[in-house]
């Protein structure tokens, strides 16, 4: 029965436009504050589900803020939101309860993925997947189906001997040993750049420049020609 289920969930988040998908046990989030765990948001929770989108195009980071209202959204993560609207819906309909993750307090997303066996967090301080590097954007929900979940990563192998993200950041906000938060903010602010009055793309040095990143992006191109 759990077999099933997992795979019949890949398959409708593969049809769905998903590129990545894993599976947490919430047993793992158990070192995070109770605010950040899966039974803080649903009693009951079994297994985590984070999925992500490819960044196959700069603009789908764009944010759209407008300062008078207070209104603001992400281009790509309402897509995400929708798509993981769209899972809770279908696993309801399959008997389990599900809810989507909200930000605030909402899951360390990157550290999920981790524990969801998607991928290392690397040295630009952003989760790294073997066919898309750095380049996804990521939501989750959690749930009570019984799912196959995967092993949390434990090594990260694409970093080793690369500097190339922390010798290109602006600011020097990354280093090896840590991520310096509000240099990376202030930079952004400042620098972000403006598509139209209210629509605005930030900072993605350390994307665009991991070899990783820009081995994905090769691979679209490729595709897009063929």
């Amino acid at each position: 029965m759990k077999g099933s289920l997992t795979a019949n969930l890949l398959n409708f988040s593969k049809n769905l436009g998903i590129d990545v998908i894993g599976f947490a046990d919430v047993k793992f989030f158990n070192r995070f504050s109770e605010e950040n765990q899966p039974n803080y948001f649903l009693r009951g929770s079994k297994a985590v589900i984070i999925i992500g989108l490819y960044l196959y195009d700069i603009t789908l980071e764009a944010w759209c803020e407008d300062k008078n209202t207070g209104k603001n959204f992400h281009y790509l993560d309402s897509i995400l939101e929708n798509y993981c609207s769209k899972i809770k819906y279908y696993l309801i309909k399959n008997n389990y309860k599900a809810e989507v993750i909200s930000y605030n307090p909402g899951f360390f997303l990157k550290d999920a993925a981790v524990l969801a066996g998607i991928g290392p967090i690397g040295k630009n301080n952003l989760l790294i997947t073997e066919e898309f590097g750095s380049q996804v954007r990521l939501r989750a929900l959690t749930t009570t189906a019984p799912l196959e979940t995967n092993h949390p990563i434990t090594e990260n192998k694409y970093c080793k001997g690369c500097n190339i993200c922390i010798k290109s950041c602006p600011v020097g906000a990354l280093t090896d040993r840590k991520y310096k938060k509000n240099l990376c903010l202030s930079y952004n602010l400042a620098n972000s750049r403006k598509l139209t009055k209210y629509t605005s793309i930030w900072c993605n040095i350390c994307i665009e420049v991991c070899p990783i990143s820009r081995k994905a992006v090769q691979f679209n191109i490729q595709d897009n020609l063929a």
